[in-house]
């Protein structure tokens, strides 16, 4: 028995690839219904200003205490989670975590222990009391040895 395949489709796409396509163009249209003017979205960040303080200043390897206040306007901001993640800059050294308490309105503070000398960066992911989310870094520059 000869099997016969089914002529070309006059649209050039191939019958098993149709599915694939219709579910991609569905889930686009999604997307963009979500994305345009009265679509439920998240509502941009506004300036949001971190200043940030390490003590000791300069830093020496071992804990130091990472204070970040946060402002917008001038203005405190309150009731946020802070989460702060210290990285070398340079690639291949586990990162160190902690998590910030908020000691007074808009100010933050949390223990880091960098472990090693030389350049690092702080990277602080905020989520504010309205579930917007914000991220700033700082650098640390010549991180000194302990002694």
């Amino acid at each position: 028995m000869l099997l016969r395949r089914p002529p070309p489709r006059r649209d050039g796409v191939k019958r098993s690839a149709r599915p694939a396509l219709l579910l991609l163009l569905g889930l686009t249209a999604l997307l963009a219904a979500g994305c345009g003017p009265g679509g439920d979205r998240v509502p941009e960040t506004p300036e949001i200003t971190a200043a940030w303080n390490v003590a000791p200043d300069p830093p020496r390897v071992g804990p130091v205490q990472v204070s970040l206040m946060l402002t917008e306007g001038g203005q405190p901001v309150g009731g946020a989670e802070v989460r702060l993640e210290g990285n070398m800059s340079h690639p291949g050294m586990a990162p160190v975590f902690s998590g910030a308490r908020e000691v007074a309105p808009g100010r933050y503070q949390a223990p880091l222990d960098l472990n090693m000398a030389g350049d690092w960066f702080v990277l602080a992911q905020i989520t504010l009391r309205d579930g917007r989310s914000l991220s700033r870094t700082s650098q640390l520059p010549g991180v000194r040895p302990r002694g």
